[in-house]
């Protein structure tokens, strides 16, 4: 099984999990662990809405994730 950080570098992802925006080479992504995945945030207003309620936007990542 592959470490979860080793995913996220190995495949970082493109948009921010709360607002979907992109991330730009100039400013790096904000991360934060929850159940053993990173997230990755555009902003602390986004890692801040992703702290109120994560089991929302984990699911929504996944959903995303999966194409469904």
């Amino acid at each position: 099984m592959t470490d979860p950080f080793e995913k996220y570098v190995a495949s970082p992802p493109k948009k921010c999990t709360v607002c979907g925006g992109p991330f730009s080479p100039e400013k790096p992504a904000i991360t934060k662990e929850f159940t053993g995945e990173y997230y990755a945030f555009c902003s602390a207003e986004c890692m801040g809405a992703f702290e109120g309620d994560p089991e929302k936007f984990a699911r929504l990542d996944e959903e995303d994730e999966n194409g469904d």
